[in-house]
């Protein structure tokens, strides 16, 4: 009897501890499907991000050509055109306005490619030095229709502005996307 006693008493402890286990699993099993549904809906929705990207993208290349064509030296000569300044004065305004326009689009540097970045960057530094250097080239009473004339005269000459080239790789980049 005794022994058969020992042997319910043990019998119930397995099965309490069975429960006890049974219990522990089947919490385990929906704390995993819980966290497995939180991811599976974080991946979905992280798909469409991929489409946002590409709208992003897009985007950053649209203001990157609107970039390039506002501090192209023509233009910046024809919308600043004021003869009430100095040469000094207008190429200090002009170098003023592609450092504002560069700074406005300096995050979209985040969404395209490295090298179109670095191209654009290297008009914004190619057309202040060329301002610099053609403004240095006047004489000190020079006027701001003499800097306009001095650079407009610049950029007709074959190869001398960069921002074709740099429209040119905005526009091969922009294909690739779509």
């Amino acid at each position: 009897m005794i022994l058969l006693e020992i042997t319910l008493h043990d019998m119930q402890t397995v099965l309490v501890i069975f429960g006890i286990l049974l219990v522990l699993l089947l919490g385990i099993m929906v704390y995993l499907m819980t966290e497995f549904k939180a991811l599976k809906s974080t991946v979905d929705l992280k798909r469409p991000v991929a489409a946002d990207n590409s709208i992003l993208r897009l985007q950053a290349y649209e203001r990157l050509t609107l970039l390039t064509d506002r501090i192209s030296l023509k233009n910046l000569v024809t919308r600043m055109h004021d003869t009430q300044f100095s040469a000094r004065e207008l190429a200090a305004g002009l170098i003023e306005t592609i450092r504002k326009e560069y700074e406005h689009n300096i995050t979209q540097q985040n969404y395209v490619n490295p090298e179109v970045w670095k191209a654009v960057t290297n008009l914004k530094e190619q057309n202040i030095y060329i301002i610099n250097e053609l403004t240095g080239s006047l004489p000190l009473d020079a006027t701001a229709l003499d800097c306009s004339r001095t650079i407009l005269q610049y950029t007709t000459a074959d190869n001398a502005e960069l921002s074709g080239i740099v429209l040119n790789a905005i526009q091969y980049e922009v294909k690739k996307l779509l």
